[in-house]
């Protein structure tokens, strides 16, 4: 079973748009709860759903913002 929970916001490792988990479930048959039903919203907001194996998935994580201090020497 995977850490990510329903409620949080994950992204596919390849990238692209973060995703809220609405379901953790047996999607594929295989007797574990190893796919998880995400949504998310397009370019134009349209509102998409769609079903992922757990292993193409990660916990969004903002990225930092630490400001980069440029010097010269």
């Amino acid at each position: 079973m995977s850490d990510i929970a329903k409620g949080k916001v994950v992204q596919l490792i390849s990238g692209g748009p973060q995703m809220s988990v609405v379901d953790v479930s047996d999607y594929n048959g295989s007797g574990k709860d190893d796919t998880e039903k995400c949504v998310w919203f397009d370019a134009k907001s349209v509102r998409c759903e769609d079903v992922f194996d757990v292993a193409v998935l990660k916990v969004y994580e903002p990225p930092s913002s630490a400001s980069m201090r440029v010097t010269r020497s």
